[in-house]
């Protein structure tokens, strides 16, 4: 005589055909069309009699854990796909060749209005002031940056500097160079004292 499991309670059967019922049930579900058949299917079977004591019946994996090795990588991939140009404005600005001049200038260059003219504009971030480039290749006064509503050529510098300001990352501090005496000659040192003998 055998006996035919009872599919209305699986908490009878043993575990190893409770699994077995459980996934035939979900990809059944995947198989057949919602009606009275789908539906009756997933009475039979509820997620805690389906799965092992301990276990959940969706199988998550885990994140994976990235190196600092591996994150600068990601950083740098970042940096290499973001777009080299940044519109604030009318203005276009080359984001990925600012470089860094004495006294913490930042500078790159400047596609603005209409035609277009090409120059270059300086940044210093701890006053929150720029400079253009004119045409001569002079630059200009350093003044607070304009937004659209004060220019229409070159408005939206604003959004710019405090775009690059909050973002720039620190300027490291220059070496300092040895001391030396007002004849620019170094400080002697002073002599070290004899060992003594025992």
């Amino acid at each position: 005589m055998t006996l035919k499991p009872d599919l209305h309670r699986p908490e009878r059967l043993p575990r190893h055909q409770q699994r077995l019922l459980g996934s035939l049930l979900g990809l059944a579900a995947f198989a057949l069309p919602v009606g009275p058949i789908g539906a009756s299917l997933a009475q039979v079977v509820t997620p805690s009699s389906a799965a092992p004591a301990g276990t959940s019946s969706a199988t998550t994996s885990s994140p994976t854990q990235t190196s600092s090795k591996e994150q600068v990588l990601l950083d740098k991939i970042r940096q290499l796909k973001a777009p080299r140009w940044k519109s604030f404005g009318n203005c276009r600005y080359d984001w990925s060749a600012w470089r860094i001049a004495e006294g913490g200038v930042r500078t790159t260059t400047t596609i603005c209005g209409s035609p277009e003219v090409t120059s270059k504009v300086a940044v210093h971030c701890d006053t929150l002031r720029v400079s253009q480039q004119s045409s001569q290749g002079t630059w200009g006064e350093w003044r607070l940056p304009l937004s659209q509503d004060e220019s229409k050529s070159e408005g939206g510098e604003d959004l710019m500097v405090a775009h690059l300001c909050a973002n720039a990352k620190p300027i490291p501090a220059p070496a300092t160079p040895p001391a030396a005496t007002p004849a620019g000659t170094p400080k002697p040192s002073k002599p070290k004292p004899a060992a003594a003998r025992p």
